[in-house]
């Protein structure tokens, strides 16, 4: 696949970058499922409707290290297809535990991974213009109480080791 630029991305095939994404615990997803997630982030997106990513120590902005902006963000999101897709999870956040709690139903996230080269931030002190990256992006689309997409990850993927 030849390279593709789009905002301040380059897209890369997916098989370019050898780093395994993690999605555990795992649960089935048909295409179906899996369609009508696509279908909801791409209108989140669209609508400018999605909660974003809160960055951490862990998992820093990308924008901290890369030439990186909300609307790249928005170009990935919207890029993202079947092939991009990871892993259906079981929430077990704190706060998925919460709403269990009130007697929400049990909330799952999708997991993809996408691949990309950026521009870094330091490139003139380091000498590195570029890193080719995968990006780590996990959603859940919430359909109670309300019909919500929630950009829970969205960063450079660390791998396990």
């Amino acid at each position: 696949m030849a390279e593709a630029r789009f905002g301040h991305i380059i897209k890369l095939s997916l098989s370019v970058i050898k780093e395994s994404v993690e999605a555990e615990p795992r649960v089935m997803c048909s295409d179906e499922e899996l369609s009508e997630v696509l279908k909801d982030l791409y209108a989140a997106v669209d609508n400018k409707s999605y909660i974003s990513p809160v960055s951490t120590t862990d998992n820093p902005a990308l924008s901290d290290d890369y030439v990186f902006d909300t609307d790249d963000e928005n170009l990935i999101l919207k890029d993202l297809k079947r092939d991009n897709f990871v892993g259906k999870i079981k929430d077990l956040s704190k706060g998925a535990a919460r709403r269990k709690e009130k007697g929400f139903p049990e909330e799952y996230l999708y997991v993809f991974r996408y691949a990309c080269k950026l521009t870094r931030r330091d490139a003139d002190i380091s000498g590195i213009e570029s890193d080719n990256i995968l990006i780590y992006i996990k959603i859940n689309d919430r359909k109670i109480p309300e019909n919500r997409v929630f950009v829970i990850s969205f960063h450079k993927n660390r791998p396990k080791r």
